[in-house]
């Protein structure tokens, strides 16, 4: 784990004398952190779903341990600060509602566990009254096995819902609060160590 913080380290820059890695993105102009496609103003629009796939491939590469910086290079002519205010907030605006969807899909996600262990837990008890309760013969006894199987089951998935989806989900959310945080800088050099197009 010390090893990849230190090469992450080595491969992204510090934001300006502060402990935030810089995840650097080169532009030719400011519609291109947008999708083409999303006619919304900048405040309401998605952001270009390369630039996306770029920046959660840097997030996962750096350690959760460091908190994050974005810089987009632009060529000198095109700095526009009131542009820029609006592509901060169009990005704030794209993470906070992406953290609010992914918040939804984690509830989701533990009503459902909670759905196939009730579930698990009826058909755990109705394989032990069988049991119990009627005579044994060899139909029932298939029966009983097949709705103990069932139980076990779907008590499973509960379990493996909650130890593992859920802990992606959380690990996503966890990502979104990191861009959140990351402050947006637009530089007029052109001098990033990693290039989007």
């Amino acid at each position: 784990m010390e090893k990849k913080s230190k090469k992450t380290t080595q491969i992204y820059r510090k934001h300006e004398g502060t402990n935030r890695l810089l995840i650097e993105v080169a532009l030719d102009h400011y519609e291109d952190i947008f999708n083409e496609w999303d006619p919304a103003p900048f405040k309401r629009r998605d952001i270009d779903p390369d630039l996306q796939a770029f920046l959660e491939e840097c997030s996962e590469e750096i350690s959760m341990r460091h908190p994050l910086a974005i810089a987009f290079y632009l060529p000198k002519a095109e700095l526009d600060y009131e542009k820029q205010e609006k592509c901060v907030q169009g990005l704030h605006n794209f993470f906070t509602f992406n953290k609010h969807l992914t918040k939804k899909e984690l509830r989701f996600s533990y009503h459902q566990a909670l759905r196939y262990f009730l579930i698990g837990l009826v058909f755990l008890a109705v394989a032990v009254l069988f049991e119990h309760q009627f005579e044994k013969t060899v139909l029932f006894e298939l029966l009983d096995q097949g709705i103990f199987v069932g139980g076990w089951v779907f008590a499973w998935e509960a379990l493996t819902t909650v130890a593992f989806q859920n802990q992606k989900i959380k690990r996503r959310i966890a990502e979104w609060d990191r861009f959140l945080d990351a402050p947006v800088v637009f530089k007029k050099e052109r001098k990033p160590d990693q290039v989007f197009d």
